[in-house]
């Protein structure tokens, strides 16, 4: 059986008018089996839109707490589920239940389970401990999920000489805990890749998760070292693959070597998330998504 192919649509969304018509042409495509959720502090008002975007046949939707997460620790560096004060960490907490009873919500709207993996965090920048994120994690694995599977988002680590994107705990941190917690791991390809300022990056967190047992998933989104109309360099600006964006790193090759690495590893699904240009038809986006989907080697 294939494995499923998630993508990341919100970040290559038309303008708004058009985002029922990009759904529909995403729901066409024999080849998706859901999109990637992202959860900014609540999904109430966009709850009913959201729901009719989903498709019936989408059975492995995910949603990620990174939005909301980054928006959180803007405005308050201890905020976060790996926070040592006491205060950051409660409000994190406070945060990711709200994702549950909206999600919950979303579920009871649509009438069906509707998320298969919720993408959690191990924020906030420069300050995140283990030991605090142990603790975080025993707590939400207690809470009722609505039937979907918590993974790790791994994030570039902080890096002391190096300007953080993310700057949370290193991938190594990470698979301790998640080894301890039962849960996995989720990459994404251009995080780790600004991580390490290289393609290579990306690839050995592949191997690293696989042979730890704990890669869950992958998501392939690009990162390079240049200046584009996606924003500065090595940006967690999710930059399309090579043949899309030429400075990107992500091309052909290692979207290809990485997919093997992953599915090897025991990945459970792999995915696509890619800013496109503001004046892309509908087709231009799905074809960039397309192109990644190919170069996975999972068939047509």
């Amino acid at each position: 059986m294939a494995l499923p192919f998630i993508l990341g649509a919100y970040a290559s969304h038309p303008a708004p008018e058009l985002e029922a018509d990009y759904y529909r042409l995403l729901a066409d495509q024999p080849w998706v089996s859901g999109v990637e959720i992202p959860y900014p502090g609540q999904l109430a008002t966009q709850g009913e839109v959201l729901a009719s975007h989903l498709a019936a046949h989408w059975d492995f939707n995910t949603i990620t707490a990174i939005p909301g997460t980054m928006q959180n620790v803007w405005k308050n560096e201890k905020f976060g589920l790996a926070s040592p004060d006491e205060a950051g960490r409660a409000a994190a907490l406070d945060f990711t239940r709200a994702l549950r009873d909206d999600l919950a919500a979303l579920c009871e709207r649509a009438g069906r389970q509707l998320v298969a993996r919720v993408q959690l965090h191990s924020a906030p920048t420069r300050l995140a401990q283990v030991d605090a994120f142990k603790r975080s994690l025993a707590e939400v694995a207690t809470w009722d999920w609505c039937g979907a599977t918590l993974v790790i988002e791994h994030c570039d680590k902080y890096i002391p000489e190096q300007n953080p994107e993310k700057g949370f705990l290193s991938l190594e941190s990470e698979i301790d805990v998640v080894s301890e917690a039962g849960i996995g791991i989720h990459l994404n390809w251009g995080r780790s890749a600004v991580e390490g300022r290289s393609a290579d990056t990306a690839y050995e967190h592949m191997l690293e998760a696989g042979k730890r047992g704990v890669l869950d998933g992958i998501i392939f989104s690009g990162a390079g070292p240049e200046e584009t109309q996606y924003g500065y360099s090595w940006i967690d600006g999710h930059l399309p693959a090579q043949a899309d964006e030429p400075t990107s790193l992500m091309d052909e090759a290692e979207i290809a070597r990485c997919a093997q690495a992953a599915i090897a590893g025991g990945a459970k699904y792999l995915g696509a998330k890619v800013c496109v240009p503001k004046d892309a038809s509908l087709e231009q986006r799905l074809a960039m998504l397309t192109n990644i989907y190919r170069a996975c080697g999972l068939g047509e």
